[in-house]
């Protein structure tokens, strides 16, 4: 079964290099990453562009012009171009545990949706866990 990892975001390039950083440390992989970019600056594609160097699949950037919050016009546009079978969406500040990917591809079943929520975590937290996945944080 294909799938696709769509991430939405607009103009906070940190936060996704977090998201991205943590997609490379997952125990399965999909077969492409779509990054729905809701009218970022050239900022959030540099950072797009250097990260395509280093997935091995394909890391495409979906992007509209900046005319408000259009979130939604995004995804769908995301979704369009997906070759996934099976779409796992995240926001641009989710920082996936390792078997995220996994876990969503060893329950995945037909005519199914899969949701989860955050885990809002105090600092220290989160920098431990960051720490742990080899990931430096600016």
């Amino acid at each position: 079964m294909k799938t696709t990892l769509i991430i939405s975001t607009y103009n906070w390039s940190n936060a996704l290099e977090l998201v991205l950083k943590s997609v490379l440390f997952q125990t399965f992989t999909v077969d492409e990453v779509i990054i729905a970019d809701d009218g970022s600056s050239e900022e959030t594609k540099s950072l797009i562009n250097t990260y395509s160097n280093l997935f091995s699949i394909p890391l495409k950037h979906v992007w509209h012009p900046d005319l408000g919050f259009r979130k939604t016009i995004i995804l769908n546009k995301a979704y369009s171009c997906a070759i996934g079978e099976y779409i796992i969406q995240i926001d641009g500040d989710i920082i996936l545990h390792p078997k995220f990917i996994q876990d969503h591809i060893t329950n995945a079943r037909k005519s199914q949706f899969i949701h989860g929520g955050r885990v809002l975590l105090k600092l220290n937290i989160t920098l431990e866990r960051l720490n742990n996945l080899n990931i430096n944080f600016h």
